[in-house]
């Protein structure tokens, strides 16, 4: 390869380099911008939801912001395995195959395996969004309600499961519903 061939690989490599190197900064910014700004504990991308259709089964509990579906952000650390892989249930010293976790099959005493299904009947779903500042209670729904056709969370997160199926609306100020067929994001931030 000639003097003039190697001296243009170089600077396309440095450039490729640079380009990736700003577009980590941007996005780190942007985080940090908007989780400032907003009082949300994990802002919504656009460019992250283009990209969910790579996802693997594996993935089916993960939202678009790369957290489990249903946990409070308080709680994630406690939703990674231990040393011998097993979860251990949030109000009890009960402990589990961290397999078992979001397998449809209520495991602990407390539901707390089970945050992204119904499968728990004293269970409850955190919505995708979070406010450290505000209540909880309102961004709070009983398992039970979790991907049941009716949105139920102020962002439509409850409905993960029927993401493009006719859905009942959330409810408003006349307290009617309507069909729609994406949860609209009705959150007040």
């Amino acid at each position: 390869m000639g003097l003039k061939k190697k001296k243009n690989v170089i600077i396309l490599t440095l450039c490729m380099v640079v380009s990736f190197i700003l577009y980590q900064l941007y996005f780190f910014l942007t985080i940090t911008a908007e989780a400032n700004n907003r009082n949300m504990v994990i802002p919504v991308h656009h460019e992250q939801r283009a990209i969910v259709h790579l996802r693997s089964e594996a993935d089916v509990h993960i939202n678009d912001h790369g957290v489990i579906k249903g946990v409070f952000y308080m709680h994630m650390p406690k939703y990674r395995p231990d040393i011998n892989n097993k979860f251990k249930c949030l109000k009890s010293e009960q402990k589990i195959p961290f397999e078992c976790v979001n397998d449809d099959y209520c495991d602990c005493e407390d539901g707390s395996d089970e945050p992204s299904t119904s499968a728990c009947v004293n269970g409850t779903f955190y919505c995708d969004t979070q406010h450290r500042k505000k209540p909880i209670a309102l961004l709070e729904v009983p398992s039970s309600k979790v991907n049941d056709g009716i949105c139920d969370c102020c962002d439509g997160s409850d409905e993960w499961l029927f993401e493009h199926t006719v859905l009942l609306s959330q409810s408003n100020a006349e307290h009617y519903r309507y069909y729609v067929s994406k949860c609209p994001n009705k959150c007040k931030i």
